[in-house]
């Protein structure tokens, strides 16, 4: 039988409205990212070794300097070897005098190169010298 408007009222196919789904997945997609972390850091995987002490430092400008494994030495995830290290320190603590040098090491790099970066930046007239490390227990620092 003929509709009011002559249309047939047969079944209609269904619709599935998708506009809802996809606010659904918007929100979802902003919520993944609001809660997120991000690597501040991005290069050198290294193992800190721990301290009971270890405190939080204030932002502030500074220069990483990372001693790894048995002769790896890097200065912002940029490879050098010792004797470039100290032109290089130089060059940085001329433009900023008050440049923080901070020392990360893994606890496996030897002795001798923490000694050797500690003393070219003592050498080259660097005033502020963090050592970083993890705090003890897995903490965060306070």
């Amino acid at each position: 039988m003929d509709g009011a408007f002559g249309r047939n009222q047969g079944k209609s196919k269904p619709i599935i409205n998708i506009t809802p789904l996809i606010d659904v997945m918007f929100l979802l997609l902003i919520f993944f990212m609001v809660s997120s972390t991000f690597r501040t850091s991005m290069g050198i995987d290294i193992a800190l070794p721990q301290a009971e002490t270890t405190g939080a430092q204030e932002e502030q400008a500074k220069t990483t300097i990372t001693v790894r494994g048995r002769d790896e030495i890097f200065i912002n995830s940029e490879s050098v070897n010792l004797g470039e290290l100290e032109a290089r320190l130089e060059g940085i603590l001329h433009e900023n005098p008050e440049n923080s040098l901070v020392l990360e090491g893994d606890k496996d790099a030897v002795f001798e190169n923490w000694i050797g970066v500690i003393d070219v930046a003592r050498k080259v007239g660097g005033k502020k010298l963090v050592i970083l490390t993890e705090p003890a227990g897995g903490a965060p620092p306070s």
